[in-house]
C-alpha cells in the first residue's frame, strides 16, 4: 500500500512540474509572439533589402534552417518612396505542353503610375519556372539603365529567385551565368537597387505580361509598353484603388 500511495504522489508531482513548465512555454512563447508582430506590423509586414545586404530574419539558425524573406504576406500592392520606382517582375511557363514560356515586368512611380512596362517571349527548352523570373529581373534592369532609373526597387512572388540574385550562386550552380548577369548589370548601372519577396496577388500584373509574351509570334520578342496594354488597365486601376502607402 504505502508503495501505491508513494507512486501516486510521484505522478502528481512530475504533472504539477510538466504544467508548470508548459505555462512558462506558453508565457515565452506569446512574447516571443508579441514581439515578432510588432516588429511586422512596424514595417508593414514587408521587408525590401538593398542589393548586397541581407534582412534579419534571412539568416540561419544554430541548425542551420533559413527563415523566409519577409514580404510574402502583404496582400496589395505597395507605392514606393518618393523618388523610387518599383518593378514588379514575373515569369510565365507552360507547365502541361513545354511549348511556351515568357517573362514581363511593370515599372511605376510614387504616385501608382504607370511608367514603362516589357513583356518577352522565352523559349520554353531553355527556361525552367524559376529561369522565366531570372529573365524577368535581368530584361527588367536593362531598361532600367534605358529610362535612366536612379532608384529601383524589384519585387518578385519567387523567393528562391530572390535569395539566388542577393546571395549569388557557386560557379557549378545551373544558373551561375544567369544569376551572375543580373549581379553584374546590378554593377554596371549604378542604380541603387532593393529588392523584395511579394504573394503573387501583388504580381498580377506582371503576371498578365508574362502570359501575354507566350504568345508572341517568335522568341526572343520583347514588347515595351510607354503606355499600358488595354488588358491591364483595370489590374492597374484596382492596384491604385487599394493599394497601400510604403
Amino acid at each position: 500500500m504505502s508503495g501505491g500511495n508513494d507512486g501516486n504522489e510521484g505522478w502528481g508531482s512530475r504533472f504539477l512540474k510538466m504544467a508548470s513548465a508548459a505555462a512558462a512555454a506558453a508565457a515565452v512563447a506569446g512574447g516571443l509572439y508579441a514581439a515578432l508582430s510588432s516588429s511586422a506590423s512596424a514595417s508593414g509586414g514587408h521587408q525590401e533589402v538593398p542589393f548586397g545586404g541581407q534582412p534579419h530574419r534571412n539568416q540561419p539558425d544554430h541548425a542551420g534552417h533559413v527563415p523566409p524573406l519577409q514580404g510574402a504576406h502583404v496582400a496589395s500592392w505597395k507605392k514606393p518612396e518618393i523618388g523610387w520606382v518599383k518593378l514588379n517582375v514575373d515569369g510565365s511557363r507552360d507547365h502541361f505542353n513545354d511549348t511556351s514560356a515568357g517573362c514581363g515586368g511593370v515599372f511605376r512611380d510614387s504616385s501608382a503610375k504607370w511608367v514603362y512596362g516589357f513583356a518577352k517571349r522565352l523559349n520554353p527548352d531553355n527556361n525552367q519556372a524559376h529561369q522565366t523570373e531570372l529573365e524577368a529581373i535581368l530584361t527588367g534592369l536593362n531598361i532600367a539603365s534605358k529610362l535612366n532609373i536612379k532608384k529601383l526597387i524589384v519585387e518578385s512572388d519567387s523567393e528562391p529567385v530572390v535569395r539566388m540574385v542577393m546571395s549569388g550562386v557557386k560557379s557549378s550552380h545551373t544558373d551561375y551565368d544567369l544569376v551572375q548577369r543580373i549581379r553584374n548589370e546590378v554593377d554596371r548601372i549604378g542604380c541603387q537597387v532593393r529588392f523584395a519577396v511579394v504573394s503573387n496577388k501583388v504580381n498580377r500584373v506582371a503576371h498578365r505580361l508574362a502570359n501575354d509574351a507566350r504568345k508572341f509570334a517568335s522568341v526572343g520578342l520583347c514588347e515595351e509598353y510607354a503606355d499600358p496594354p488595354f488588358n491591364c488597365l483595370e489590374l492597374l486601376l484596382e492596384d491604385q484603388n487599394r493599394c497601400q502607402t510604403f
